[in-house]
């Protein structure tokens, strides 16, 4: 059992990403402008496609990677990322440090791995077994950074499956049924650790910064529930819906522990 973690630093809004080749209207700028439905497109069926960052002055750590809404899984595609600090000009960083895997769906996917410390030169490479691609690669949002560990369980009341189908019904006069509309998957409710609330210390370390930040800014994020379960691994697209605000309040009159309630909805409707 695994804590559960939420995903918003993102290292490719940070530094220059070189152009790996793109069909034209799905610019590479489109895999970190938050939205779930501009696409980044590959010009090119060849195998391996990279897309690498350099973070110039400013080298950052990463242990985690997401992948929103894209069409690796089909294409039977893997992803690895490679990043070092190789001297000299911009060279392409060679060292592996999440090794090739495929993702199990076209929705999101979400891997972590361990951190090698701030680097300046990072790659994701996108290949296939046996080249070329059946169809170009295509990734909406790409999101390569340092995920944040929430110190506590969630709160007994919270759904774990985090999950229901916005559907329209149709009768006819009569009563009858005719069919149903699915609009697809939806994800809303709260994050709440319930009573015990969290530790002051990573309030003002971790959640502060994310709240403030981006949480409340309403720019998407990821979150999973339990990266160690099979059935509670599923990670979501979430943001803060735009009508509602951050719950903060003392336990048991003090302020060492707070209790915040987040509420979420999805910034991505996957497919019912």
């Amino acid at each position: 059992m695994a804590l559960p973690l939420i995903g918003y630093k993102n290292l490719l809004r940070n530094g220059t990403i070189t152009d790996p080749g793109t069909a034209s209207g799905f610019a590479i700028a489109n895999v970190q402008d938050w939205r779930s439905y501009t696409l980044w497109t590959s010009s090119v069926v060849t195998s391996p496609i990279n897309i690498d960052i350099d973070m110039g002055g400013s080298a950052e750590a990463a242990d985690y990677i997401a992948i929103v809404n894209h069409n690796l899984n089909t294409l039977g595609a893997t992803v690895e990322i490679f990043a070092d600090n190789a001297g000299g000009g911009v060279p392409p960083p060679t060292t592996s440090r999440l090794g090739a895997f495929s993702p199990g769906e076209d929705t999101i996917t979400y891997r972590g791995f361990t951190s090698p410390g701030a680097l300046r030169y990072w790659r994701i490479q996108i290949a296939h077994a046996a080249p070329p691609f059946s169809a170009a690669p295509f990734i909406d949002q790409l999101m390569v950074g340092l995920k944040t560990e929430l110190p506590q369980y969630m709160t007994p009341e919270f759904d774990p499956f985090f999950r229901q189908v916005e559907a329209t019904g149709e009768r006819s006069e009569g009563g009858h049924y005719l069919g149903t509309l699915l609009r697809g998957k939806t994800h809303r409710g709260e994050i709440n650790f319930g009573d015990a609330g969290v530790p002051r210390a990573f309030w003002d370390s971790d959640l502060t910064p994310f709240l403030d930040n981006h949480f409340m800014k309403r720019l998407p994020f990821i979150w999973v529930l339990d990266s160690a379960d099979g059935e509670f691994d599923t990670p979501f697209y979430l943001k803060m819906p735009d009508s509602q605000e951050v719950g903060r309040k003392a336990v048991g009159g003090s302020w060492q522990n707070l209790a915040p309630n987040l509420p979420v909805e999805e910034a991505y409707q996957e497919p019912a």
